[in-house]
């Protein structure tokens, strides 16, 4: 079952690699797997499940902001050129082009970035905070 954190780590890589490629150009799109995976794997219980859940959360980024970046340039060419099928195809063309770079982009970031999430936190949670320099174990 999908979790919470992987639909608001998708959501916040759509969203924000969106904003990125309209303001940026494709190019821009490239590192926003990371966020998907950095919610995901930061609430995993596991490393194995931090490792799921941001492959996941990268993927269904991935696969949104595909969707959202197609949407865009569909609207901006039928403003522009006034012409709805011109228009869905450029939004298709676009789609089809950023689809082949972010999905598997996204979900290797994801897949990396979420263990390593989960890692950190653990590492993070059994520091000692009495400044003895021992290592409690929880």
């Amino acid at each position: 079952m999908v979790g919470k954190p992987v639909y608001l780590g998708a959501s916040l890589t759509a969203v924000i690699s969106t904003l990125a490629g309209i303001l940026g150009g494709s190019g821009a799109l490239a590192p926003w797997g990371i966020v998907g995976g950095l919610v995901a794997g930061w609430t995993a219980e596991t490393v194995s499940d931090g490792l799921y859940d941001g492959a996941l959360a990268g993927l269904f980024g991935a696969v949104a902001t595909v969707i959202l970046m197609g949407v865009f340039s569909a609207v901006s060419t039928a403003l522009t050129a006034a012409n709805v099928g011109i228009a869905g195809f450029v939004g298709a063309y676009t789609s089809t082009v950023i689809a082949v770079m972010i999905v598997p982009t996204f979900a290797v970031e994801g897949m990396i970035i979420g263990p390593l999430t989960r890692y950190a936190k653990t590492t993070l949670q059994r520091r000692p905070s009495n400044g003895s320099g021992k290592v409690e174990e929880t």
